[in-house]
C-alpha cells in the first residue's frame, strides 16, 4: 500500500469511537510527518468536528512544516474551513506568527485579514511578537479585524504598553464593540495613560 492511502486510512481511523484506535492513528500520522500533511489539511474541510479536532492534533503536532500549506489554504477557503486552518496555525503557535501578521496586513482580502486576526487572537499571550501588527490593525477598515486585534492585546496585558496610544483613539471607533474591545485592552494593560483614558470614556 502506497503512503496516500496509509495516510487516508490512518485518516479515516480518527473518526472512530474507539479512543485507543484514534490515538494509534494520530501517533502514525504524526510519525509520517511532511508527507501526510496535504491530506491531512484537505481532511479539516471535513464539516465533522471530532473529525477536526483530531486533525488538528496531529497537525500542531507536525508543527512549522505544516504552517506554508496551511496559510496558503487559509487565504482561499470557504469561512468554516477557514477558521479551523486558522486554529490550526494558532495551536503551531510561534512559527506561524510571522505568515499570520503578512496575512494580517493583506490589503486585498479581508477575510484573510480576519481569520489571521482571529488566530493570534487564539494564542493569546504568546503571540506577544505580533504587537506592532496588532497594534497597525486597529486601523483597519473591517470592524472585526479591529475588533479582534484590540482583543488579542488585552490578552497580552501589561506587555502590550505601546499599545495604548492606538488603543486610546479606538475609543472613539465607529464600531461599539470595537470601542468595547479598545476600553477592556486599555483595562487590562493598566498604565497610568490607559487608566486615564478609560475614566474619561466612561464618564462621556
Amino acid at each position: 500500500m502506497d503512503n496516500e492511502h496509509i495516510v487516508a486510512d490512518l485518516i479515516e481511523d480518527l473518526s472512530e469511537l474507539d479512543d485507543d484506535v484514534r490515538a494509534a492513528a494520530k501517533k502514525e500520522l504524526v510519525a509520517i510527518g511532511e508527507p501526510a500533511i496535504p491530506q491531512l489539511i484537505e481532511a479539516l474541510a471535513d464539516n465533522l468536528g471530532d473529525v477536526v479536532d483530531q486533525v488538528t492534533d496531529v497537525l500542531a503536532a507536525i508543527g512549522e512544516p505544516a504552517i506554508p500549506a496551511l496559510i496558503d489554504q487559509m487565504a482561499i477557503a470557504e469561512r468554516y474551513y477557514a477558521l479551523a486552518l486558522g486554529d490550526t496555525l494558532s495551536r503551531i503557535g510561534e512559527p506561524a506568527i510571522p505568515v499570520l501578521v503578512e496575512a494580517l496586513s493583506d490589503k486585498l482580502n479581508e477575510d484573510f485579514r480576519e481569520y489571521a486576526a482571529r488566530a493570534l487572537n487564539l494564542m493569546g499571550g504568546a503571540a506577544i511578537r505580533a504587537i506592532p501588527a496588532l497594534i497597525q490593525a486597529l486601523t483597519d477598515p473591517t470592524d472585526e479585524v479591529r475588533s479582534y486585534s484590540a482583543y488579542t492585546l488585552a490578552k497580552m496585558e501589561d506587555a502590550a504598553a505601546d499599545a495604548v496610544p492606538a488603543l486610546i483613539k479606538a475609543l472613539d471607533d465607529e464600531s461599539e464593540e470595537v470601542q468595547n474591545y479598545a476600553a477592556f485592552a486599555l483595562e487590562k494593560i493598566g498604565t497610568p495613560e490607559a487608566k486615564q483614558a478609560l475614566e474619561a470614556f466612561s464618564q462621556a
